[in-house]
């Protein structure tokens, strides 16, 4: 694995870029996008699992931070969910010219898997396979889930603290930043309406059933260019509390399933 920072100078990025184990024939390499707020603390060690397969699979692989998050460069106040697709697109061209690769694969984790959505609809002809695992469907669910408790963690009504307003504004619970401008972009996401436009090869995969994918499922499954299913896979839900399944526990058969996939 090897770190480094990538980006224009005003907007540097931090990347751990992992080399293929060994070279295949088909000019692919994959950029994994992660999930954001405390879920990327609890998925860091699966998304690593994860480039490390893909990386002994034969396929260059680059995750990285996004401005304003993890060791990029930036505060929250800067971000916005406009400027994290674009650093999904800084990532696509750097890991392009760090390997020669024709073709990029995007793989994102909830949040990261919707990013991702956005920009492959908009770079198909670069972008031409996706993974979506456990993506966010719906903004207004995803916040919903974020913001309220769960059965394993108590109420979080007496933990939400409000920002400041010179610090984005937006609250701020159990662990989780969200500026009124991040909140506000959230709002809006509709993985459901993108579905007519994702690249022909897209998997997209769920450990844990949310109300929304009966909506996207519906949507994959009426596209002109060819249905997609929704894959549905058991298993622990890489990006939650530790506390609640163990600590360090990584879902094994969803990323061999991925793996698989990308041949």
């Amino acid at each position: 694995m090897i770190p480094f920072y990538f980006g224009p100078s005003g907007r540097r990025l931090f990347g751990v870029y992992t080399p293929a184990e060994r070279k295949r024939s088909s000019g692919r390499a994959i950029v994994l996008c992660y999930p954001w707020g405390r879920e990327y603390l609890f998925a860091h060690r699966s998304v690593r699992r994860l480039g490390s397969m893909l990386s002994a699979a034969g396929f260059d692989v680059l995750r990285f931070d996004y401005f304003g998050t993890g060791d990029a460069a930036g505060d929250l106040p800067d971000a916005t969910l406009a400027g994290w697709e674009a650093d999904i697109e800084a990532a696509i061209e750097e890991i392009r010219d760090t390997t020669g690769a024709t073709r990029v694969t995007l793989a994102g984790l909830r949040l990261g898997a919707t990013l991702a959505a956005r920009v492959a609809v908009r770079s198909r002809a670069v972008v031409q396979e996706l993974v979506l695992w456990d993506p966010v469907v719906i903004g207004e669910e995803y916040l919903a889930e974020l913001w309220s408790a769960s059965p394993e963690i108590p109420s979080a009504a007496g933990r939400m603290t409000a920002r400041a307003a010179e610090a984005g504004g937006g609250h701020e619970v159990r662990g989780s930043s969200s500026t009124d401008t991040v909140t506000r972009d959230m709002r809006v996401l509709d993985l459901p309406a993108l579905a007519p436009a994702l690249p022909d090869r897209t998997l997209c995969i769920v450990s844990q059933v949310q109300p929304s994918h009966s909506s996207l499922s519906a949507a994959l499954g009426r596209r002109a260019d060819g249905p997609l299913a929704l894959e549905y896979i058991p298993s622990v839900p890489a990006w939650a509390e530790p506390q609640q399944f163990g600590a360090g526990i990584v879902p094994v058969h969803l990323l061999q399933r991925i793996k698989e996939w990308l041949g």
